[in-house]
């Protein structure tokens, strides 16, 4: 075993190598790996240099770009559906009348009026079709990966199966990537794909998703699905495959259907009466024109598309971009929003409560917070957001006049943080931090605060509340000292 170190400086990483050229294996009992009737496993097998250029293009062109499927509607058939919808139609009907019986004046109105209505409504959808292209252009990312022995900043579209890529802490996924052997764990934020705003610790072997991002750790991956192959891109994929018309469009077509159909009855019945009594046809066909452009309001599109549009200028006002005008209508006529919570109602950033319940004689808040932060390494940037939530809390100078003796960074298979300090008095003592049902049977005093303890943790449970358990060892053994209260709090916006 060797160990290689990355490029420009980065963390070490490790992987088993025979030879030089000694490719990476990837274990194919994994699930998120593509199986081998859909994907080559020896695309794969990429050597410590990472692909060549001409591989990687050839891949490229075979695969395609790591990037979801925009079908954008032409401009020109978002202007034609301005012109050919039931509305439209009827007022291409009434103005082909006005022209066989000659009113000139009326079908020129008519003409306007259905230009103005087609010329706003393919402004305004062209306009927001164009600010969401742009802010997806500013937002392109990009990836480090190894080409032809050497790192490089490439742009993540550019990415292919079996690319040898860095997932470093800060950076997002850029496509689904397999962590190599012998790497060091990392962290992952998936919260836009999960909505749980902890992160994930990924161990060696393990794919890392497209969309998530890297919040601690460094090591090198190998990607295994690019672009609507992905997890994210299955995902979205699904939701396009939606295609309903919306709510808006049925509310209008609903509208003009009727009226046509009373416009026509009462029209109809009308010109038969004129032609029974004696009038030319041409003169109860006039008359019936003047009946059906005053029983419809052909406004109505005008009117629509008029207020939406300025519904989308106040909305853009508030940093929103409208891709379609008619889905403001459809938004504020929602019975009921299932939306992801982490980060999109609330801050994705955890806040202390005031709530401290104590279970020990003669412990104090302060007292606990210390503890709190004894079990991190507080001379350190925080890790995680829950040592982040704890080091925030408190002035830690008087943490320096302990010494830390031994630190557990936190496990997900044990769920807590363990540390063993020596006070300045000398005396040796442990703090441990984690789930409040994990540390509980750890604690000598856990027996009789149980139900006292749990009644405490279900009841902030109930409120949405999450809890962090604190204890501290003495001569008798570990004792539970309190709960720290904490939550994700709304936005400044969210209402």
């Amino acid at each position: 075993m060797t160990m290689q170190m990355g490029a420009m400086g980065r963390s070490q990483t490790a992987y088993a190598q025979v030879g030089e050229d000694t490719p990476f294996q990837l274990d194919d009992s994994d699930p998120t790996v593509p199986p081998a009737s859909s994907m080559d496993p020896t695309l794969f097998n990429t050597s410590e240099h990472g692909l060549s250029s001409s591989e990687a293009a050839s891949r490229l062109a075979r695969f395609g770009r790591n990037e979801l499927e925009d079908k954008q509607k032409p401009k020109w058939k978002i202007l034609v559906e301005q012109f050919t919808g039931p509305m439209p139609c009827m007022i291409w009907m009434a103005a082909f009348v006005e022209i066989i019986i000659r009113d000139w004046p009326n079908f020129w109105i008519l003409v306007v009026l259905q230009c103005v209505n087609g010329g706003l409504g393919y402004h305004e959808s062209t306009k927001a079709g164009d600010a969401v292209a742009a802010l997806k252009a500013s937002l392109r990312p990009e990836a480090m990966a190894k080409r032809d022995g050497i790192w490089k900043k490439i742009n993540a579209a550019e990415l292919v199966p079996g690319d040898l890529v860095v997932l470093g802490a800060g950076s997002a996924v850029p496509a689904d990537s397999r962590v190599c052997p012998g790497a060091k764990p990392i962290d992952i934020d998936q919260a836009a794909l999960t909505g749980e705003s902890l992160p994930v610790t990924f161990h060696s072997g393990e794919t890392a998703k497209m969309g998530s991002t890297v919040v601690r750790g460094e090591a090198e991956g190998i990607v295994t699905a690019t672009g609507a192959d992905t997890f994210f891109g299955k995902t979205a994929t699904m939701i396009k495959s939606v295609d309903e018309m919306g709510h808006f469009q049925k509310i209008l077509l609903r509208i003009t259907f009727f009226l046509l159909f009373i416009s026509l009855t009462l029209v109809s019945i009308c010109m038969i009466y004129m032609i029974i009594k004696g009038d030319s046809f041409l003169k109860a066909l006039a008359f019936g024109v003047v009946l059906l452009v005053a029983s419809i309001p052909i406004a109505m599109p005008v009117v629509c598309t008029a207020t939406m549009a300025l519904g989308s200028r106040k909305l853009a006002e508030q940093k929103a971009i409208v891709s379609r005008l008619a889905s403001i209508e459809e938004l504020a006529s929602m019975n009921m929003l299932c939306s992801d919570k982490t980060g999109t109602m609330t801050l994705n950033k955890m806040a202390l409560q005031e709530e401290l319940p104590m279970f020990f004689e003669g412990t104090s808040r302060e007292e606990i917070l210390q503890c709190a932060c004894l079990a991190a390494k507080w001379k350190e940037p925080a890790k995680d957001a829950l040592d982040t939530l704890v080091l925030n809390a408190i002035d830690l100078s008087p943490l320096n006049a302990y010494q830390q003796l031994e630190y557990v960074p936190f496990d997900p298979s044990t769920k807590r943080t363990e540390a063993t300090l020596k006070g300045p008095d000398g005396v040796v003592f442990n703090v441990v931090k984690g789930a409040p049902n994990v540390v509980l049977d750890m604690c000598q005093n856990g027996a009789s605060i149980k139900k006292h303890f749990e009644e405490e943790v279900n009841a902030f449970a109930d409120r949405g509340i999450r809890c962090l358990a604190v204890a501290k060892s003495n001569a008798q053994g570990l004792q539970m000292l309190g709960v720290l209260t904490f939550l994700d709090p709304p936005r400044h916006d969210t209402k």
